[in-house]
């Protein structure tokens, strides 16, 4: 009868799922720095397997001990830089071109806003209709408080 492969074995591998502690998992995080978890859990296994082979069974210790508090490694915190979408450099966009043409607006046209029955449509007809619908709505409560001064 021949062996049949399963849907997790390669020729040269095979895939086994573990499941590990939360404390363990945050203990490795703090040690593994940029290392992919899987190739930092391979080299750990192997370097465990290697000392294994130097030292009789017997004489290696294992203490696990989820009270043992260990003093940590205060991590270095990572500088990050942030990365501005599409979408939110053309919101800023059409937030600016809003903010700016409802302040140019005089004063009675402010009020006559304000006071209509449907505020959004009248704000959006008194600009010129350079943003959307949905872009005045999003915006209303900052719309409302200009238009209020």
């Amino acid at each position: 009868m021949v062996d049949k492969k399963r849907a997790n074995e390669t020729a040269t591998s095979v895939r086994k799922d573990m499941r590990i502690d939360k404390d363990l998992l945050a203990k490795i995080d703090d040690v593994r720095g940029d290392v992919p978890f899987a190739a930092w859990v391979k080299r750990a296994i192997k370097m465990r397997l290697e000392g294994l082979e130097t030292k009789p069974i017997e004489s290696v210790l294992i203490t696990i001990s989820a009270d043992k508090k260990r003093n940590k490694k205060q991590k270095q915190p990572v500088k990050t830089t942030t990365v501005r979408t599409e979408n939110e450099l053309r919101a800023e966009k059409t937030k600016k071109q809003l903010f700016s043409a409802i302040s140019s607006l005089s004063r009675t046209k402010k009020s006559e806003i304000i006071n209509a029955r449907y505020p959004k449509n009248e704000c959006r007809k008194a600009i010129g209709e350079i943003v959307s619908k949905d872009s005045i709505a999003k915006y209303w409560n900052e719309i409302e408080v200009i238009l209020k001064k």
